[in-house]
């Protein structure tokens, strides 16, 4: 026999020949004694499954019969082979075992192939990603790299939306500024028509005040320049010094000290001339009534940017915080002014969705209290 376990007693693997009485004629080395065998009826030329039990395990069979003419007539032979279900058991459970390494190994071997493929197919996809976000930041105007042809309308409409925005923002400066600048010239002149009038008429002195600081309000309004749609950070220490340094020289007959606590790094999202308008209004404020010190502190966060101008001047009640950002309110009716510097501030704020609040400082003056929001949150307004 080829198969060394049926030479090998007790392998789990034996073989035997019967004769038609059921005697043995044959049968393996690896076979101890005879087993009690139930055959069953079997045609010449058959096969046959069973299965049969063999010093206590269970043994799966195979049995072939076949006819053998001799010179006394036709003799039936039965030849049976068996073997251990156990090691068979085995032998599927390792089969199976391997299989499903195979099976574990080809699915990683597709995934990881699955992931190169997307990964190369959206790397245009990330570029314009990076493109983007280096568009937020100001450090490109538009989409320059050459993308595939599905992105083709993505980066045009981008790019057109880039520039209709850009020009319908100088637009609206222009026009405004135009508006403002052509009504100025003759409203000054009826002003000083109605000053040389001998009987002056009040009711037209207050409405062509009212005129001009309108005028006046539209002007400034005219210069800042509100939210855009793809923005530059500013650094808050920047426009902060050289605000501070122009201020002290306006005011230098004043003995003011201005403290700054700012972290270094910190950026305002957003015109720089919006930035200079809200501090330069608060900061000047600041300057003429500190009576010996001037606060300023900020901090910035993933939600938000803050800034904290504080003074020790004489500051405000809570009913007069309330009215301060209104448009021509002014709590100091002896100072030169038409009372619009934070009714600016509150606009400009207000474009960027942010919030200004007014208060009492522990220094014993004015405190405001600026929060615009974080990059991250201004890119969905």
């Amino acid at each position: 026999m080829r198969n060394p376990r049926f030479n090998t007693l007790n392998s789990g693997l034996w073989a035997l020949v019967l004769d038609d009485s059921g005697d043995s004629l044959w049968q393996s080395l690896s076979l101890q004694q005879l087993p009690e065998l139930t055959l069953e009826t079997q045609d010449v030329g058959s096969w046959l499954r069973g299965k049969h039990r063999y010093q206590g395990q269970n043994y799966l069979t195979m049995s072939y019969k076949i006819a053998w003419e001799t010179n006394s007539g036709q003799e039936h032979y039965l030849f049976i082979v068996a073997e251990d279900q156990q090691i068979i058991d085995q032998d599927v459970g390792r089969f199976r075992w391997w299989l499903g390494i195979c099976f574990a190994t080809l699915t990683c071997a597709l995934l990881l192939g699955q992931h190169l493929v997307l990964r190369s197919s959206f790397r245009p996809i990330l570029e314009l990603e990076k493109e983007i976000s280096d568009l937020e930041k100001g450090e490109q105007q538009k989409v320059e790299k050459t993308y595939p042809i599905e992105l083709h309308g993505v980066t045009e409409n981008l790019n057109a939306l880039i520039h209709k925005e850009y020009a319908q923002r100088e637009k609206y400066r222009t026009s405004m500024a135009d508006l403002a600048h052509s009504l100025k010239t003759p409203l000054a002149i009826v002003k000083g028509e109605l000053q040389s009038a001998v009987n002056q008429n009040d009711v037209l002195q207050k409405a062509m005040v009212r005129i001009d600081q309108t005028i006046e309000y539209q002007l400034r309004r005219a210069v800042i320049s509100g939210h855009s749609l793809l923005e530059q950070g500013t650094a808050v220490s920047d426009v902060l010094d050289d605000l501070i340094e122009v201020l002290n020289h306006a005011h230098r007959d004043s003995q003011v000290d201005v403290l700054i606590e700012i972290a270094p790094g910190l950026q305002f999202y957003g015109d720089d001339n919006d930035l200079m308008e809200v501090l330069g209004n608060l900061l000047d404020n600041a300057f003429r009534y500190a009576r010996q010190q001037i606060r300023v502190t900020a901090k910035q966060s993933r939600q938000q940017l803050t800034l904290v101008i504080e003074d020790d001047g004489i500051g405000f009640t809570d009913e007069e915080a309330a009215q301060i950002f209104k448009r021509g309110e002014r709590l100091d009716r002896q100072d030169f002014g038409q009372g619009i510097g934070l009714a600016v501030v509150y606009d400009i704020i207000n474009s960027y969705q942010g919030c200004i609040t007014a208060g009492r400082s522990p220094l014993g003056g004015a405190c405001f209290t600026l929060v615009f929001p974080s990059k991250l949150q201004l890119e969905s307004i």
